[in-house]
């Protein structure tokens, strides 16, 4: 009954892009002839690029009368101080106020359907905290509008891995990226040295294994119980970050050629049985069936485990001694100097037999579009806006105030931004081989029935590959 639900659902969403789309969605998304030039008074990629943003000749002309810009942010602002201080030079700039309404993201996307939907020009763009599984469904409908600034020359500044997800099968960019979180493997080097374990195993998943259960069995010998070698996220979507990051480090990818997540292949299979036999084997707690993203990360900061693949946030929240005193003394008790008792590498490669390219893992990011509904004007002006808000400048505050990552990832090159975060190296390596892919309508309940049978497969309900292929079969049932 609730399968049927879900297509019941998503054959309602696809008739309501379809019926936009046909309604008028692609003649208003057609932009009337802009004063402005993308490529003046520098190339587009040199404007954006630099240190410091400089907006297009002409935009005067194309936003006249245009006061005040309004969008969906994601979330509260307060946790969005970069985004607060980018607002504040994109205002001094151009002269422009940006207003937001604060939105939660469990009900972000369906807000922003509504309005779509309905042809609303009052909200002049949005955030979209799920781009990987909401920007096909988007811009299939023609509800997004095309982004002049993304020429040739700007789509090969940024990541390759990344630019196609935001735009359509002719290449077409309709979105950008305005925050992003990337992989890191987040390890405590007092704590492998007392399980004698080294580091340098840790560049492969064959090795975070070993070096996870030596360090647990120390650990809970030394410790207690309630310490653990790698602790990961099983009860949210987040889960498919780890399996995605099994499958990525073999060089392979989930979305097939004919639009089908499958998990189910040789990678796939062996991502799987390495997550779950790391709980089933004891090396990581059964506990992480009820945790999220939040959870588990909480887990490490308090010292309760050694190893953990988690968000690059992280390195800020980890450097903090009020918010991660665990961290700032090592396994024995003693006090460590700044930045503490961890340490970060990109994500590991399958193997010792794969390229580096393949220490990939996949990318969280919020991205952003401007609403094909609204006048011209504002359009003009949030066009302007969204291109700020992907410019280095913009992105080296994303990285130096709130810990977030860079989409442009040329700025983890300046000296003001390497003098001022850690690691910039690994998190600039994690950057530029992420792998980020579209999945199309339904993934979420595809997802959905990954993490039930993850579950059922840890718990020893079903074997482990029985399981993913039975989930599988359902997975194909909504696509195939």
């Amino acid at each position: 009954m609730r399968t049927k639900a879900l297509l019941v659902a998503l054959v309602f969403l696809v008739v309501l892009s379809m019926a936009a789309w046909a309604e008028g969605g692609q003649e208003a998304g057609a932009a009337a002839e802009s004063p402005i030039d993308w490529n003046a008074p520098q190339m587009a990629v040199d404007r954006i690029t630099g240190e410091e943003w400089i907006p297009p000749e002409g935009w005067e002309e194309a936003t006249e009368g245009v006061e005040e810009l309004f969008y969906f942010n994601s979330g509260a602002m307060r946790h969005d101080p970069a985004t607060q201080e980018n607002i504040n030079i994109f205002e001094e700039k151009t002269g422009i106020t940006v207003t937001w309404a604060e939105v939660s993201s469990e009900i972000l996307f369906q807000k922003t359907l509504n309005v779509l939907v309905s042809k609303d020009p009052s909200v002049h763009g949005m955030s979209l905290d799920s781009g990987p599984y909401q920007f096909e469904q988007v811009i299939g409908a023609g509800w997004a509008e095309q982004l002049p600034y993304w020429t040739d020359e700007v789509k090969a500044a940024y990541p390759d891995a990344m630019v196609p997800a935001l735009s359509d099968d002719e290449g077409n960019v309709y979105a950008t990226v305005d925050t992003m979180r990337s992989y890191l493997l987040f390890y405590r080097p007092s704590w492998l040295e007392a399980a004698g374990v080294d580091p340098e195993s840790l560049t492969t998943w064959q090795g975070v294994r070993e070096a996870a259960e030596q360090a647990g069995e120390w650990a809970q010998e030394n410790m207690g119980q309630d310490f653990h070698g790698i602790v990961f996220p099983a009860k949210s979507y987040n889960l498919m970050h780890m399996l995605q990051s099994g499958i990525y480090s073999q060089g392979d990818r989930v979305i097939e050629s004919d639009g089908t997540p499958v998990y189910d292949d040789a990678a796939g299979r062996n991502s799987w049985e390495y997550w779950v036999n790391l709980v089933r084997d004891g090396i990581a707690p059964e506990d992480v069936l009820g945790w999220t993203w939040n959870d588990y990360q909480e887990v490490y900061a308090r010292g309760k485990a050694a190893i953990m693949l988690g968000f690059s946030t992280y390195v800020n929240r980890s450097a903090d001694p009020e918010l991660s005193p665990a961290l700032h003394e090592d396994v024995m008790g003693n006090s460590v100097d700044a930045p503490g008792d961890w340490a970060v590498i990109a994500p590991p490669k399958w193997d010792a037999s794969q390229p580096e390219a393949n220490r990939a893992g996949f990318i969280d990011f919020d991205g952003f579009m401007i609403n094909t509904f609204a006048d011209e004007r504002h359009k003009a002006a949030m066009m302007l806006f969204s291109e700020f808000r992907m410019s280095a400048q913009a992105m080296a505050n994303e990285v130096v105030i709130e810990g977030n990552e860079s989409f442009y990832p040329g700025v983890y090159d300046w000296d003001k931004v390497q003098n001022e975060i850690l690691f910039p190296e690994p998190r600039a390596q994690s950057v530029s081989t992420t792998v980020m892919e579209t999945f199309p309508p339904g993934a979420i309940q595809a997802n959905d029935m990954i993490i039930e049978f993850f579950a059922r497969s840890v718990q020893g309900d079903m074997d482990p590959l029985e399981a993913l292929s039975e989930a599988q079969e359902q997975i194909n049932g909504i696509y195939r």
